[in-house]
């Protein structure tokens, strides 16, 4: 068994949970069909339950809004918090 990465970008489908700033917890999840956020979320979900993440530091999974850009947010998938910036 090795390791692999996902790497999808991707456009479009405003995400949910746009109060939390950088810090804080995830906590306002939607549940719309085509939210990018929650969607994120359960793939991530699905891969913790299979063990495919083990919690070890070499795990990541990030949502990035505006990558690259000075808006940036980022949003670690595996602690459920958002790691940088604010809408």
């Amino acid at each position: 068994m090795g390791m692999f990465r996902i790497e999808i970008d991707a456009i479009g489908g405003h995400g949910c949970d746009r109060k939390t700033k950088a810090g804080e917890k995830l906590y306002g999840r939607c549940g719309r069909f085509g939210c990018p956020d929650c969607m994120a979320h359960d793939f991530v979900l699905q891969l913790k339950q299979r063990g495919m993440l083990s919690g070890s530091p070499t795990d990541k999974a990030t949502l990035t809004h505006w990558p690259g850009q000075d808006s940036e947010v980022v949003d670690d998938m595996l602690t459920n918090t958002r790691v940088k910036g604010q809408f």
